[in-house]
């Protein structure tokens, strides 16, 4: 079992869902999917096995002062 969970540049939760795929390949291409259909490539996300392994990450754009 898989996780993933997309947020907004201030760190707050967009979506946060389990991922049903038997391989972390399966899992990222999911995810992957998942944030193409919703436009949000560009948004802070991580995609996760149950044990916490991290299988896909992408962070948030640092803000300027």
């Amino acid at each position: 079992m898989y996780h993933m969970t997309v947020f907004d540049d201030d760190g707050k939760k967009l979506y946060d869902s389990p991922i049903e795929a038997t391989s972390d390949e399966e899992a990222k291409e999911k995810g992957t999917v998942w944030l193409k259909e919703h436009r949000r490539q560009d948004a802070p996300y991580r995609i996760f096995h149950r044990t916490g392994r991290l299988i896909a990450f992408h962070s948030h754009k640092g803000k300027h002062a």
